[in-house]
């Protein structure tokens, strides 16, 4: 199937499914999968706000505790949430490249939306006790018709679980075509599901070959996994030790590791060069990953990515063992965050 449409997904599609990276491979061989900027500035609003909920409860933790332990903050808010913001972006545009639809570009917006509030144009509700609710729904529809009318494929699919499009759907349809002279369908979340089990029935499904010597294939998994959580060295006396790569504040799990390995190809390109890579830059999806004390080295990332390459196609039936597996050895660099007791606290004698 040639990629001729493009798949949009709304904001409350792209909350409820974390791990995207895995649904835009299952798409990007039959679409042209785009999100909006819209959608990404509210991910990161509902990121920031959790942060900051966790920071709220830091007084009332420091004061239930005062006598047992010190709370240190070592970051602000402020500098957490422009890190979360940057980080999320980042993570946003490496996924979708070119295909994240920008806000539109006009003086009008502002305007337009209020205009559209006012006239309980779709998305907005046109019920007579409807509420304005329809605000950021009205900037992704404006974002869409702005992008669409010059730019994209023909035909567009637009999944989201909001009422304000699905119920909607027939006026917004004929209004992009009025405007971008495209094709647009809309659809709920559970369509994606659809889309996938049809695209799995067209693909030949890949060969199993006979499993080998498993306990080749187990020491070969342990050894290429561990090279990426520690670094073994020798001192001056030629006796040898190890150093972590990174430590973990939060296990990971099968799901943790699946999103790195798909990615793995992409990182590895990034550094060509390198002969060490920082494992926060290769590792974290989120904050729970701390550098240790060395990098991984390049070599041993790209005997990862051979790794799981073999095991992807050779054996795909033992590839999701192979991620739980790998989350298993990751998960023995674990560390438990450090609580800071206060030398000065009042016994309570």
């Amino acid at each position: 199937m040639a990629n001729n449409k493009a798949f949009i997904f709304d904001t409350n599609f792209i909350i409820q499914n974390k791990n995207l990276n895995i649904v835009v491979s299952k798409l990007k061989d039959d679409f042209i999968v785009y999100v909006t900027q819209v959608s990404i500035e509210e991910r990161i609003a509902q990121t920031c706000r959790e942060l900051k909920d966790k920071y709220n409860k830091l007084p009332v933790l420091q004061k239930d505790y005062n006598k047992i332990a010190k709370i240190e903050v070592m970051k602000s808010y402020e500098e957490l949430a422009e890190k979360y913001r940057f980080a999320i972006q980042a993570k946003y545009d490496k996924l979708f490249d070119t295909h994240v639809i920008p806000f539109p570009k006009t003086v009008e917006l502002f305007s337009e939306v209020l205009e559209r509030a006012y006239k309980k144009l779709p998305p907005f509700s046109n019920a007579d006790n409807a509420s304005d609710k329809g605000f950021k729904d009205s900037l992704i529809w404006l974002s869409m018709l702005s992008y669409f009318k010059d730019n994209g494929e023909n035909t567009v699919l637009f999944v989201t679980g909001d009422n304000g499009f699905k119920g909607n759907a027939d006026a917004l349809c004929i209004e992009f075509k009025e405007a971008t002279g495209k094709t647009l369908e809309i659809k709920d979340n559970s369509y994606f599901k659809n889309v996938i089990d049809a695209v799995s029935v067209e693909k030949e499904q890949p060969k199993q070959e006979k499993i080998p010597d498993i306990g080749l294939l187990r020491e070969r998994i342990r050894t290429t996994i561990e090279e990426l959580c520690v670094n073994q060295d020798v001192d001056m006396w030629g006796n040898p030790y190890w150093e972590k790569t990174f430590t973990i504040s939060e296990k990971v799990d099968a799901d943790y590791i699946k999103m790195i390995f798909n990615g793995l190809k992409s990182d590895i390109s990034n550094h060509i060069f390198d002969e060490s890579i920082p494992a926060y830059e290769i590792l974290a999806l989120d904050d729970r990953i701390i550098n240790g004390s060395v990098d991984i080295p390049i070599v041993a990332l790209e005997n990862a990515l051979k790794l799981y390459d073999d095991i992807k196609k050779k054996y795909p039936d033992f590839i999701n063992q192979f991620f739980s597996t790998s989350a298993n050895i990751f998960n023995q660099n674990y560390a438990e965050p450090l609580v800071f007791v206060s030398e000065d606290d009042e016994l309570p004698f």
